[in-house]
């Protein structure tokens, strides 16, 4: 399992993608593609639903 970074790209079961911008012990904060205000999850939350995109697997 893969550790959310700032910046990095993960996508959710209906393949749409995010862009995590701040991460910390208890939470992880993203951007949905599309959308202007962030989201806040916990990090088991957030491994749980999302996956992480390689360049490869866009």
């Amino acid at each position: 399992m893969r550790e959310p970074q700032v910046n990095s790209r993960w996508k959710d079961g209906r393949g749409e993608l995010v862009t995590v911008t701040d991460v910390a012990f208890n939470f992880v904060r993203f951007i949905r593609d599309g959308y202007k205000f962030p989201v806040t999850y916990s990090p088991e939350r957030f491994v749980k639903e999302f996956s992480p995109v390689t360049e490869a697997g866009k």
